[in-house]
């Protein structure tokens, strides 16, 4: 079965994502919504899905599977699948985490007229499931960047740290306060007192920054802690790592997670979300409960104290993600769930756009 696939967004973002999508093939057409709270966006993308005339719309997150699904609903679009990739209560602040309260009602009525819903991870999905939505659901984990795997060596081929060369501890992520890099940096400053050659990479920036910087210097530690900054290529920055640590506080499947493990890292993270569905627990990493910063500590030095096994975990890391979450699954498990749910229908050709934020 031949797939006409296109990505219909809010606005252009005029992103390198983007320009590179178009680049490969990719068709993404914007609605040019000035703002992605205008309601009008509804309007705008009805007319859209009644111009293009799909047989499938697939939304993904809050807002777009809130507008795309009730305009594909009234447009009559015969398939409608939305994709849940965050927890409840994910949203970066309290003002819109208190928003998504309300909205999730009207999303969970939407629920009931959608044919099919996606989650990235079992945690996930049984955090959205209510009474009679089970059997239309199901676990489709998010893929990683193979490229990316492949431009870095495995932590295999990387050498213990020695007097002459530092650990280095790693995290990519927003500088946001989901992530709780206050955290990390309360854990590595106990770290740092027993390894004293070691060091903190942060790749990432957002409006903690500031913040973060303060709490470094506060706790004697500025000068063994690098804040790189939002990187287009984290490759470089992965290659330099050790361990890759992630202490959030809540997740929906992180990706920086799989980027890391494909690359050969082991890891330490939060008991979260989706994060115990790739990180198995003494196999290739270990896991922790968030908010406990001693606790993060523990598992750090753990890992530091027995690099011939946390070697292998990083081994046993890159063979799980390449053989569970490969992009070739995430793309079988799709065509496979469009075909079973088109069904009957008769169409010769899947045209299916994709509702996105930007």
């Amino acid at each position: 079965m031949r797939f006409d696939f296109k990505v219909c967004v809010f606005r252009d973002p005029a992103s390198a994502f983007a320009e590179k999508f178009r680049a490969d093939g990719g068709t993404l057409d914007s609605l040019g919504s000035a703002s992605e709270d205008s309601p009008l966006i509804i309007w705008k993308m009805y007319r859209y899905l009644k111009r293009e005339r799909p047989d499938i719309v697939h939304t993904f997150i809050l807002k777009p599977n809130l507008y795309g699904r009730i305009a594909a609903l009234a447009a009559g679009v015969p398939v409608i699948i939305s994709n849940e990739l965050t927890l409840r209560n994910q949203a970066p602040t309290p003002l819109r985490r208190l928003r998504d309260r309300f909205l999730h009602p009207l999303n969970g009525y939407l629920n009931r007229f959608t044919d099919h819903i996606i989650c990235r991870s079992e945690p996930m999905r049984r955090e959205w499931e209510t009474p009679g939505l089970k059997e239309k659901m199901s676990v489709i984990p998010a893929p990683f960047d193979v490229e990316l795997s492949r431009s870095i060596p495995g932590s295999e081929l990387r050498e213990a740290a020695s007097g002459t060369r530092e650990w280095v501890i790693g995290i990519v992520a927003r500088l946001t306060e989901e992530k709780r890099h206050c955290d990390l940096l309360e854990a590595f400053a106990e770290v740092a007192r027993t390894f004293d050659h070691c060091k903190l990479l942060i790749v990432g920036d957002g409006d903690k920054r500031g913040q973060l910087e303060a709490l470094a210097k506060q706790k004697g530690i500025e000068r063994k802690v690098e804040f790189a900054g939002f990187q287009e290529n984290v490759s470089p920055y992965l290659s330099r790592m050790d361990l890759f640590v992630l202490p959030s506080r809540t997740e929906g499947t992180p990706l920086t997670i799989f980027e890391a493990m494909a690359c050969g890292l082991p890891v330490v993270a939060t008991n979260v979300g989706g994060v115990p569905d790739i990180v198995q627990q003494s196999e290739t990493g270990l896991i922790v409960e968030p908010g406990r910063p001693s606790e993060l500590a523990r598992a750090i030095k753990q890992m530091l104290s027995e690099p011939a096994k946390m070697r292998t975990m990083g081994r046993k890391g890159k063979e799980r993600v390449l053989r569970d979450f490969h992009p070739d699954n995430f793309i079988r498990k799709h065509e496979a769930l469009y075909e079973r749910s088109l069904g009957n229908r008769g169409a010769h050709q899947l045209d299916c756009p994709v509702a996105g934020r930007r």
